[in-house]
């Protein structure tokens, strides 16, 4: 959208007051309006224009959740096209990669959805079986993670984007290496994106700060799809993927047991190229070789497995004390 309008007045968009221009931002979902001028850009940056923006791209998402967990239809949301589901998921994209989009950001704008459209509702959480969590089934965790749920449970707590994602954070962490349990254990109930989302290729490729493993989470415990390729990678795919890999588990001086869960799914071993597999199998195994932290060592193995179609590398497959359980 040009920053000049065509009227015969010569009007230009940079004269209108601020309400008007963001409701012309909001109602278009042009990202590139703020771009077009540093005036614009100006006028549309404040954080609660930002913040509404962001509402407005996830909403559907948010509404959908809620009515589900509820017990409820959201009976437009299946008759949308791909086209439509297509011009979301790169809105999402382009929303998530922002500079301004930290995970602060992120929360105050659920929260803020939610005292708009959800106020008093309550969204349970996810136990080991994808199921709502039930606390007298499970005693693996903390006693601050127990009294959370125990509060939505008796309806003391409704929906806290930061409390429940804290939350669920900090159990997490807790959670031993499995990517094949990790998503039924973290995800909620709230889904976030929309399906295959075209996530910001640094929160793949790393390295991860504190910052990236919890935006990095927050993407997680959504409804990705740990079996088929939860993101949508486009062209970049085989590059991404084999980023990932030397980022998480080949590179870093140590591994992440958190960025390993949220990351390693089938999804990341498929399609790759065989002179790739094998030159990262051997420097996989150079390192198991050379030792290291039980869960390194537990996490390396895990790729290993993965890679080695052909089982060349068998013996690294499983540590001796392994192979006679």
């Amino acid at each position: 959208m040009s920053a000049r309008c065509s009227s015969r007045s010569g009007l230009s968009l940079q004269d209108l007051p601020v309400e008007l221009l963001e409701s012309i931002f909001l109602y278009s979902m042009n990202l590139a309006l703020p771009r077009s001028s540093p005036l614009l850009g100006a006028k549309l940056s404040a954080k609660v224009t930002l913040s509404r923006v962001f509402m407005a791209t996830f909403h559907d998402n948010w509404e959908w959740s809620f009515r589900e967990y509820e017990g409820g239809i959201y009976p437009d949301w299946e008759e949308r096209d791909d086209e439509e589901l297509d011009e979301e998921a790169s809105t999402q994209f382009a929303l998530l990669s922002m500079p301004w989009a930290d995970i602060d950001f992120i929360l105050n704008a659920q929260q803020a959805w939610a005292d708009k459209y959800a106020r008093g509702r309550s969204l349970g959480h996810a136990d080991a079986g994808g199921d709502e969590y039930s606390p007298e089934e499970d005693t693996s965790y903390t006693s601050s993670f127990h009294q959370h749920v125990l509060q939505h449970s008796l309806g003391e707590l409704t929906f806290d984007a930061r409390a429940c994602f804290e939350a669920d954070y900090d159990r997490a962490l807790l959670l031993p290496f499995s990517p094949e349990k990790f998503s039924a254990v973290t995800q909620s109930v709230l889904p976030i994106l929309v399906e295959e989302p075209v996530v910001p290729v640094d929160l793949i490729t790393g390295p991860w700060d504190e910052e990236k493993r919890r935006r990095l989470f927050w993407l997680a415990r959504g409804n990705l799809d740990y079996v088929s390729d939860p993101f949508y990678l486009g062209s970049r795919a085989v590059e991404v993927k084999l980023a990932c890999i030397d980022a998480a588990a080949i590179s870093a001086e140590n591994l992440d047991p958190l960025v390993a869960n949220c990351l390693m799914g089938s999804w990341l071993f498929t399609d790759l190229p065989q002179d790739a597999r094998h030159e990262r199998l051997v420097k996989l195994c150079n390192r198991i070789d050379r030792g290291g932290e039980v869960v390194d060592i537990e996490i390396l193995r895990f790729v290993v497995r993965q890679l080695d179609r052909g089982y060349e590398f068998w013996r690294y497959h499983f540590s001796s004390e392994d192979e006679y359980l």
